[in-house]
This record gives structure tokens, sequence and C-alpha cells, in this order.
């Protein structure tokens, strides 16, 4: 092989820091998906606490109804997170972003609250457009939404982070998006603790539950090399996230995340495979088994926002 790739390829096992390894509970996903995903306040919370016990580095949840907004997706969240925040004040815990509803409204509303009242200090940021699939009927029509964040929003969100010290994590679904995030960092519009999470999907992609995913990169290293071909010296620590893979086997994938630095997100927001229900805590423990295999070392919760640059 030739080329800038190979560089990657031959690359030995490098990192500067121990490996993050986060667990995201629940997300869109329903018992349908995996009669193991929490449903509810109670459920989402318990799970939560399981992970951190396991040693999860930072637990990420969705709110009963990501349309929520403000003050409602606020206390929604906080109807999870009080109980996990009572067991475990240090817990270290993030809530995702909504859609903006007006022409002056950001999404991260609800974000500038959790961070004023309840100290959580990360946000995600999505740069970009999708179409995320649902299902397919028997003429081969698919249905699914445009998920869709316009640079208008996107400012808002950027603004939003930078002005309330909240960390950007910034999702990267397509090349296109990292292009994006890009933009904006290297003009400085980026906070403390930010990071990059690059989203690799398998067949299933994010929501689907027939083998029908129409976004980004498959989780194979030729995917992994290009986006940090791409990526090039941003500076920022950087994740992986696999959606949706079903029976492929990413071990060997995430292994050489690890290797080269990389950080790992697991969890069953993320996780679908027909023919298989593990629990968060099970998917927790496969990525740990793999970093000591490695041999990185797993970081400390205290490490993790030094990591991240707080």
């Amino acid at each position: 092989m030739s080329g800038r790739l190979k560089d990657y390829y031959d690359a030995k096992p490098s990192w500067t820091t121990p490996v993050i390894i986060e667990s995201h509970i629940n997300g869109l996903r329903t018992k349908e998906h995996n009669p193991n995903t929490p449903i509810g306040h109670e459920e989402v919370a318990a799970e939560a606490i399981k992970c951190w016990e396991a040693g999860a580095c930072a637990i990420h949840l969705h709110n009963s109804n990501i349309g929520m907004g403000g003050e409602e997706a606020y206390e929604d969240y906080m109807r999870t997170a009080r109980p996990m925040m009572e067991k475990y004040p240090d817990i270290f815990w993030y809530s995702t972003g909504t859609g903006a509803t007006s022409d002056v409204l950001s999404g991260n509303e609800h974000v500038e609250l959790l961070k004023e009242r309840a100290g959580v200090c990360l946000s995600c940021v999505d740069c970009g457009s999708a179409n995320l699939p649902f299902a397919v009927d028997e003429h081969g029509n698919i249905a699914g939404v445009t998920y869709a964040v316009p640079f208008s929003v996107l400012n808002r969100q950027v603004e939003s982070c930078i002005k309330h010290e909240i960390g950007i994590i910034w999702g990267i679904y397509e090349p296109g998006y990292l292009r994006t995030a890009q933009q904006y960092i290297k003009r400085g519009r980026v906070s403390k603790g930010s990071s990059i999470d690059f989203y690799f999907f398998g067949d299933y992609g994010s929501v689907a539950l027939p083998p029908i995913n129409t976004n980004g990169v498959p989780p194979t290293l030729e995917s992994l090399y290009f986006y940090l071909d791409l990526m090039g010296d941003i500076g920022l620590p950087w994740f992986i996230s696999i959606w949706g893979e079903g029976n492929a086997d990413t071990r060997p994938f995430i292994k050489r995340v690890i290797e080269l630095g990389g950080h790992v997100k697991t969890g069953l927001e993320l996780f679908y495979d027909p023919d298989r229900n593990p629990t968060n805590v099970e998917l927790l423990q496969e990525a740990q088994e793999i970093a000591r295999e490695v041999g990185r070392p797993l970081a400390r919760r205290e490490e993790a926002k030094a990591i991240l640059g707080f």
C-alpha cells in the first residue's frame, strides 16, 4: 500500500493517556430493539448506576422525550439524574441536545440549566444533516426522517457552549460533519473540554430494525484511517461510537482505536443485533477487556475530565 493511509496501517500502538470508556444508556432505542433497554426514569437511573459502578468514565443518557426543551427538558433529565447524583455525587454524566423550535432557540437551553444547576459540563453538537432510515416496504421504498442542524442553529449551539463553558462533543456522522467542525475549531469557536466523536454505522444504523442503514462509513480500519487522516492535527481527544453493528465482529476495530490513542463509547443507545441482547454493563466490560488486551490502562473517573481538558 502507498499513500498517506499507509502510515496508519504501519503505526505501532501509541497513546499519551489512559482510555476513556463511556456508557450510553438508552438513546432512542426501545425494548423492541433489546429487552434489556432501560425505559423510564427509574430504569435508566438504575442502569446508569450499574455502569458507573462497573467502571464507566462517563454516562450519557436521553430523557423521556427528545422533543422537550428548556425547563421541561431539564426537569425530565433530573428525574433520572437525581438518584444517580444522590448515590454518587461525583458521577460524570451528560444529556443530549434537542431540535431548536424557533428562530431564536439553540436547543441547548436545557443544557445551560444542567450546567448551572447540576454541574453538567458537556453537550452534544451534531454539525450537519442526515437521512435516518426506520423501515422499508415491499417495494424497496425507505421510510425515515431527516435530522438536520442548519448553520443558524449550529451557530447558536456553539455560542451557548462557549458562553457557558460547556465542552462540545462534535458528533461526526459523515465526513462533511468533520469538515464543518474543523471550520469552527480553527477559528477558535470551541470550548474547553471539547472532543470529536466519530460515528461508524453498521447495517442497522442508528434506529432501524431491518438492515437498511444509509449513513456514514462502516466500522472498518480503512474508514478509521480515512477519518484520522482527514482530522489531521486538530488537537482534541477523539472517540468512536459504533451504531447498529449487527453480528459484525468489531473487536479488531475497537482494538485498533485503543492502540492509536482513541477513546470508546459503548452502550445500548448504539448497539443493535437482532440475534443478541447484551446489557449496558456487558458492552462496557467487553470494551474494557479489549483495552486490557492492548495493554492500555483504563482511565479512572478522576482522570477523564483532565484528559478532556477541563
